[in-house]
């Protein structure tokens, strides 16, 4: 005969999260005394913020004269080639080497098709580095491939898209 024992009333833990004053019996509706509405209080001001901005870049963009460059003379071609912004250099770069349609199009696609579908190819909930390897080896790979062909179309191109060390005087002058 099997007997089971519960604890007794001076045995049992009880434990207190909060403590919580009751103000009065009844529900009272509070007046909410620092509370303004966001019309026409808060959207008036960023409105004036958006046109004080506008006209302080306007104000900056006629003082300070940004020309064009000279127009294109096809007897006289610019001494350095175009580049693209830095954060488009990596496709760049790889238009070099790859042909258009692969190295603009679909090599792009495929690598952020890859990284996006990464969680659910490696869908472990563990968040510690030892179970997640797969998933940190190849986002480590597609960061470290692209910051490198990034670099390589920032500091080592010149002009013509040809090979060009940094220290060899494009960029800067030992």
């Amino acid at each position: 005969m099997a007997t089971t024992t519960t604890p007794s009333s001076a045995q049992k833990r009880y434990r207190t999260l909060a403590v919580v004053k009751q103000e009065a019996i009844t529900r009272v509706e509070k007046q909410l005394e620092d509370s303004v509405f966001v019309w026409p209080h808060l959207l008036i001001r960023e409105f004036l913020a958006a046109v004080l901005m506008s006209v302080m870049l306007t104000a900056v963009s006629l003082a300070i004269n940004a020309p064009l460059e000279v127009r294109f003379n096809i007897n006289f071609p610019p001494p350095a080639v175009a580049k693209a912004p830095w954060y488009f250099l990596g496709l760049q770069e790889l238009l070099h080497y790859f042909p258009p349609t692969l190295a603009g199009v679909l090599l792009p696609t495929f690598v952020l098709g890859g990284l996006a579908a990464l969680p659910y190819i490696d869908n472990n909930p563990s968040r510690s580095y030892n179970d997640r390897k797969l998933s940190i080896a190849l986002f480590s790979l597609f960061v470290v491939f692209f910051a490198v062909i990034t670099l390589i179309g920032s500091f080592f191109r010149g002009g013509g898209w040809l090979w060009v060390w940094p220290w060899q005087g494009e960029f800067f002058n030992l």
